[in-house]
Formats: C-alpha cells, sequence, structure tokens
C-alpha cells in the first residue's frame, strides 16, 4: 500500500473516530473510559472486514480529506477524549471562517456557472501562493497561530505528495469542511439575529 493510501485510510479513520467519540458523548464518560472507547473505535474502523476497512469504504465515498478537515476531526477527538481544547476558540472560529469563505469562493464557480475556474489555481498558480502567504500573515499578526499551523500543514502535506492530487486547493479544503462551517456560519448569524430581534422587540 503506498503512502497516499496510508494517509488517506488514516485521515479517514480520524474522522470517523471524532464522529464515534462526539456521537457517544465520550466527555461524559472517565478518562479511562474515553482512551479505550477511542482506541477501540480506531481499530474497529481501520482493520479490514473482508476485502476494505471501514475507512476505505469512506475513503471511496468523500476521497482523501483536507488538511482543514483533518484539524477540525483531531480537535473533536482530543476535546472528547482529554476535556481540554485542541484549537483556541477564537482560532476554530477564524478556521471556520477561512473554511466557509474558500467553499463559498471555490465551488459554485468549479461547477460551471462562470467562465472563471478557481480549481485550476491550485495547479501551482502563483496568485493563489500568494494570498495564502497573505492569509497566514494575517492569521499570525491576529494571534491566530493554530490557523497559520493548519495552512501550512497543507501546504506542507502538498509538497510532500501526501495524496494522489496534486491541486493545492484539495489539501486546504473539501466539502465536508466547507459545508461544516457554513453550516456553524448560518447557524452562528441566526442567532445573532434572532438576538437582535429579541432586544428589539423587549
Amino acid at each position: 500500500m503506498s503512502f497516499q493510501a496510508l494517509f488517506g485510510l488514516a485521515g479517514c479513520g480520524l474522522l470517523l473516530v471524532a464522529l464515534a467519540a462526539s456521537a457517544l458523548r465520550l466527555q461524559n464518560r472517565a478518562v479511562r473510559v474515553r482512551t479505550a472507547v477511542a482506541l477501540l473505535v480506531a481499530i474497529a474502523v481501520l482493520v479490514p472486514v473482508g476485502d476494505l476497512s471501514i475507512a476505505a469504504y469512506v475513503r471511496g465515498a468523500t476521497g482523501d480529506l483536507s488538511v482543514t478537515t483533518l484539524a477540525l476531526a483531531a480537535g473533536a477527538c482530543f476535546t472528547r477524549v482529554t476535556g481540554r481544547r485542541f484549537l483556541d476558540p477564537r482560532d476554530r472560529s477564524a478556521l471556520l471562517a477561512l473554511a466557509a469563505g474558500a467553499g463559498v469562493f471555490l465551488y459554485p464557480f468549479a461547477l460551471g456557472w462562470t467562465p472563471f475556474d478557481p480549481y485550476a489555481l491550485g495547479f501551482g498558480s502563483l496568485a493563489l501562493v500568494g494570498v495564502l502567504l497573505l492569509v497566514t500573515a494575517a492569521a499570525w499578526r491576529a494571534g491566530r497561530s493554530g490557523t497559520v499551523i493548519v495552512v501550512l500543514a497543507g501546504i506542507l502535506a502538498y509538497l510532500a505528495g501526501a495524496y494522489e492530487s496534486r491541486n493545492l486547493w484539495d489539501y486546504l479544503i473539501d466539502p465536508l469542511a466547507a459545508s461544516y462551517a457554513l453550516a456553524l456560519c448560518a447557524a452562528e448569524a441566526f442567532r445573532i439575529a434572532g438576538r437582535s430581534f429579541q432586544r428589539r422587540a423587549s
């Protein structure tokens, strides 16, 4: 099995463990129980059942997961198992905002609705690299070191050829991360609008 396949399977396995940890509410259990359950789930999703493991089936459906999705999944696992935060709340909010913005910028245009295809920028475009440098510089200046690490990790994974794809976008964002981020941003916007309406009504 190639390095790319192993990395992709590990990422899907991490996502499944994060989903299981959230669904089982491991944060309400004893630390030993949390750790044991997380390890058992990790083994269960990575061990082949017949020809393929559960993680391999998920990878077949979702493709390789972006570093943003892996960071969010790792954060969920870490928080559920240890009870501590993996990312600062402000860092997590900044990362979700970037994922939502990238999803809105990338996917509608990539469907061919306009002549401009931003996905093509991922094939070695200096413009995209320049924008990423500006984003990381702004995040660093704002004290969002976690966001900087995630973006740099995506770039390093791209340079290392962690996935078969040679498009930088695939390392930075995927439909799962974009959909999750957009859903949370929309929910937060509705909450803010609801609070504002209540204040006006009172």
